[in-house]
């Protein structure tokens, strides 16, 4: 069986975005393998970050990461994103407890 190259996971806003209001998101990790980086993709495959943690130490979470998203990156209220663990050029989807939780957040300009 082929192991798959990210997870997706789809954000709901509670109402649509307004005129002037940022939106983010907050990425939980938990702990991941030294060199390991998270890229973060729209599902259409709209770059919005890359989280490479550093200077952990060994067994302790890598903590919570924030990436701003464009208002156009969210559409119907959803905004579906692609997470996957990186290192030396392979890609995998990430584990529960790698990536604990992501979370969309909205705040006025």
């Amino acid at each position: 069986m082929a192991q798959e190259t990210a997870r997706e996971v789809t954000l709901v806003l509670q109402q649509p975005l307004a005129e002037g209001e940022l939106a983010w998101i907050e990425v939980q990790l938990g702990r991941i393998g030294p060199g390991q980086e998270i890229d973060v993709t729209t599902a259409t495959g709209r770059d919005l970050g890359v989280i490479s943690p550093f200077g952990m130490r060994a067994g302790q979470d890598a903590g919570t990461f924030t990436l701003p998203v464009q208002a156009d990156t969210i559409v119907d209220g959803r905004l579906t994103i692609r997470l996957a663990v990186t290192q030396s050029g392979a890609a995998r989807a990430p584990t529960p407890e790698e990536v604990r939780g992501v979370t969309l957040k909205v705040a006025p300009r």
